[in-house]
């Protein structure tokens, strides 16, 4: 079996088993929406990349501090409040959006191609495709039923995204995920 044909099955293999039955889902229920009722200030986290997928993701503005303040900007442009995390009280009526990504590398992207002076320089294929997955999950502070002094961070909100798509799109997927949760916050929050 051809080495493309294995990458090809792994990835058909990891989309099946983390994402069952859709590509793109959310818990977005009537219980888990009102969950975000009365949330005053959010604090933004994105999450590290895997360092493999830096270099490429910075080439196309995805790495972390600038994800981090586009998503920022657009949340603030919504009219939701964004806390920087060193200014949280950590209260109730605050919470963190976390953001995570995954990728999946179904071919070779890099090209090598030597120079006048014998240098080899290399050059990433801007039309290739990157089987990618998206996790976006609000996180809060709750209170357990059978003891109300408890109180620990739990996700109360999620939403998710797999695609298969140029690096230089998945930007566009990302912004899509952050307007799902708006949607949600506004629904609640007017």
């Amino acid at each position: 079996m051809g080495n493309k044909l294995r990458r090809i099955i792994f990835a058909a293999f990891f989309v099946a088993l983390f994402f069952p039955g859709s590509f793109c889902q959310a818990d977005d229920r009537a219980r888990d929406r009102a969950t975000l009722r009365g949330i005053q200030a959010v604090i933004v986290r994105v999450h590290s990349w895997e360092p493999g997928w830096r270099e490429e993701l910075k080439k196309v503005g995805l790495e972390e501090d600038n994800l981090q303040s586009l998503i920022e900007h657009k949340l603030e442009k919504a009219g939701i409040p964004v806390l920087p995390e060193e200014a949280s009280k950590k209260t109730e009526t605050e919470g963190i959006l976390n953001i995570r990504m995954k990728f999946l590398d179904p071919e070779p992207a890099r090209k090598t191609y030597k120079t006048l002076d014998e240098n080899e320089v290399e050059k990433i294929d801007t039309k290739k495709k990157y089987i990618y997955a998206i996790r976006l999950n609000f996180r809060q502070i709750v209170f357990l039923a059978r003891d109300s002094d408890s109180k620990t961070l739990a996700i109360t909100w999620q939403t998710e995204s797999v695609g298969f798509r140029r690096i230089a799109q998945i930007r566009e997927d990302v912004m899509n995920v952050i307007d799902v949760f708006i949607e949600a916050y506004l629904s609640e929050n007017r």
